[in-house]
C-alpha cells in the first residue's frame, strides 16, 4: 500500500469518525471501494489560491464541501480578528 493511499484512507477514516452528515459519511465509505477516487479526495488538503478556493464538489479534504468551506471561513475569521486586534 503506498503512503499516499496509506493518508488518504487515515484521512477518509478521520472524517468518518468525526461528526458529520450521513450523506457525507455515505460518499466516503464508497470512496474507500476506489483507491483512485480516495486519493484524488483525500491526498492533501484543499488551497486557497489566487482564484480561492477552488476544486471539485465533494466529501473529502481536497473537496469542495461545506466543511472545507466552514474551515476557510473560520481561518478567514481568525485573521481579521487578529488584524482588528492588530489595530488597536
Amino acid at each position: 500500500m503506498s503512503t499516499l493511499l496509506e493518508k488518504s484512507r487515515q484521512k477518509a477514516e478521520t472524517w468518518l469518525n468525526s461528526d458529520i452528515d450521513e450523506a457525507t459519511k455515505k460518499e466516503i465509505i464508497l470512496l474507500l471501494n476506489d483507491e483512485s477516487e480516495l486519493i484524488n479526495h483525500f491526498y492533501k488538503n484543499l488551497e486557497f489560491g489566487t482564484g480561492g478556493l477552488r476544486g471539485i464538489m465533494g466529501a473529502g479534504s481536497n473537496c469542495i464541501n461545506k466543511y472545507t468551506i466552514g474551515t476557510a471561513t473560520q481561518g478567514f475569521s481568525n485573521y481579521l480578528k487578529i488584524k482588528i486586534t492588530e489595530r488597536k
